[in-house]
C-alpha cells in the first residue's frame, strides 16, 4: 500500500453493530451518533429487499479544512441483481449519507442529491435508493407524496450531531 493510501485508511473510521453481539455504548454514541440512523436506513432497505452489497458508516476528516464529517455509505457493486439500468448496472450503485452534505446517490460517475431531508424517513431513504436502482438517477418520475418526513427519531441525532460538531470541529451554533 502506498503511503498516500495508507494516509487515506488513517483518516477513517467505523464500527457496525447491525446483527451483531456488540452494543452501543454511551462512548460509542457519542463517537459516530449516526449508528443507530444507519441501522434504521439498513432495516428499511432490508424490507424493501434491496440490500447493498456493502454498508459502512464512520467518520473521515475532510481536505485541508480537516474537518471531520460522519457518514453512512450503502454500495451496490457493478452486477447487483437490483441494478436495472445498464449504466447503474455496470459501474454499481453508492448512497450516501453525510452530516455535512445530506443524502446523495452515485451511479457511472454522475452524483445526484437526493430530495429527501437531510434526516429522511429510512423508508423514504431506501424508496429513494429502489427508485434509483430502478429507474436511473435523473429520471421524469413524480415525486412520491411524503418525502419530508423526516426520522422520528431526528430530534435526538440533530442534538448528537450538533454536540459532535462542537466537541470535533470547533463549531458553534
Amino acid at each position: 500500500m502506498s503511503a498516500a493510501g495508507q494516509a487515506a485508511v488513517a483518516d477513517v473510521s467505523g464500527k457496525s453493530t447491525h446483527d451483531s453481539a456488540l452494543s452501543v455504548d454511551d462512548a460509542t454514541r457519542a463517537t459516530l451518533p449516526q449508528l443507530p440512523y444507519a441501522d434504521a436506513v439498513h432495516g428499511a432497505l432490508a424490507e424493501l429487499v434491496l440490500l447493498p452489497d456493502t454498508v459502512e458508516t464512520g467518520m473521515r476528516i475532510e481536505g485541508d479544512s480537516r474537518r471531520r464529517e460522519l457518514f453512512l455509505r450503502l454500495e451496490w457493486l457493478p452486477g447487483h441483481d437490483d441494478l436495472v439500468q445498464p449504466e447503474a448496472c455496470a459501474s454499481g450503485m453508492t448512497v450516501q449519507w453525510s452530516h455535512l452534505a445530506g443524502w446523495s446517490v452515485a451511479a457511472a460517475g454522475d452524483l445526484v442529491v437526493l430530495d429527501v431531508d437531510e434526516l429522511a424517513d429510512p423508508a423514504m431513504v431506501a424508496e429513494a435508493a429502489m427508485h434509483a436502482a430502478l429507474c436511473g438517477l435523473r429520471c421524469a418520475c413524480e415525486r412520491a407524496p411524503g418525502q419530508d418526513a423526516r426520522w422520528d427519531q431526528a430530534v435526538y441525532l440533530d442534538i448528537a450531531l450538533v454536540a459532535y460538531d462542537e466537541r470535533t470541529n470547533g463549531v458553534t451554533g
